[in-house]
């Protein structure tokens, strides 16, 4: 049901399925004489407006998107501009491994839609502030949104690839696991992909492996985590010195060991963290 409101008497219209809705809502909206403030007022007069009208907080509204995204991709008005995003910003003149456009560019399709309009900023690196966990916690505890990346290489020193993962909430010692779902882990050249959190509709009454797979970010004193298993291993795991690393296929997150070709032991190159920020910060 909708009510037209352009300077014509009030009228509702009877709407039978989603894209005759749609249709209209955009066809109101594009009109020039649209008011939001009209319609508030007819919606809630006042004095009522300051206790009727609520706004969704951020994270009711995060989770709102990332629960109707895919069905928004696959629906999108063919009007809407489609064409590629640019590759996400770079302010850091200092890193080294967020540089190539190839990954800026797969970082705008991987990041939560509130993300895309960012720019990296480097935060810390082993070859500036040394290779150890805690020059790691303590330039990271601040940071909401960072994107870790690491130059793996086999155990005779052949670089495999780049790897890494993207963390919601800021990095520090927690005796619990956190984060959420819209953490993910992923393969940045040689056949880049990313591995994005899905739970499994099998598993809801598997309340061991539900809790297993929920492990989005592990930090401790002596090694940093995302993605776990019900043997102890991990999707990507770093050890204390940042020197040694581990990954293997993860509860939800369903990857590949990251550095490619069943790799599952790596040693850590250089390694990077950037947070992500917008123009007005």
């Amino acid at each position: 049901m909708i009510s037209a409101t352009h300077g014509i008497p009030m009228k509702t219209l009877h709407l039978t399925d989603s894209e005759s809705w749609w249709k209209q809502i955009r066809i109101r909206t594009m009109d020039p004489g649209f008011s939001f403030q009209k319609h508030l007022d007819i919606m809630y007069p006042s004095p009522l407006r300051k206790i009727a009208v609520r706004y969704p907080r951020r994270h009711v509204l995060g989770r709102l998107m990332k629960h109707h995204e895919k069905w928004a991709l696959q629906n999108m008005p063919s009007l809407l501009d489609q064409s590629p995003r640019k590759p996400i910003g770079y302010t850091s003149e200092k890193g080294t491994l967020a540089k190539p456009v190839s990954f800026r560019q797969c970082l705008t399709e991987w990041l939560p839609a509130a993300l895309k309009s960012t720019k990296l900023d480097l935060i810390y690196s082993t070859d500036i502030h040394g290779r150890s966990l805690a020059s790691f916690y303590n330039r990271c505890e601040k940071s909401k949104n960072t994107v870790v990346l690491v130059e793996a290489f086999t155990l005779n020193g052949k670089r495999r690839s780049l790897i890494g993962m993207f963390a919601t909430q800021a990095w520090s010692i927690n005796p619990r696991p956190y984060g959420d779902s819209d953490c993910f882990l992923f393969r940045a050249d040689h056949d880049a992909m990313c591995f994005k959190w899905t739970p499994d509709p099998g598993n809801i009454e598997n309340l061991e492996n539900n809790a297993v797979s929920e492990q989005f970010m592990v930090s401790r004193s002596d090694f940093i985590a995302m993605g776990a298993n019900n043997d102890a291993t991990n999707g990507i795991r770093l050890d204390k010195d940042l020197v040694k690393g581990e990954s293997h296929p993860a509860l939800g997150f369903n990857n590949e060991p990251l550095p490619g070709d069943n790799q599952r032991t790596f040693e850590v190159g250089h390694l990077e963290v950037y947070r992500l920020i917008r123009d007005v910060e």
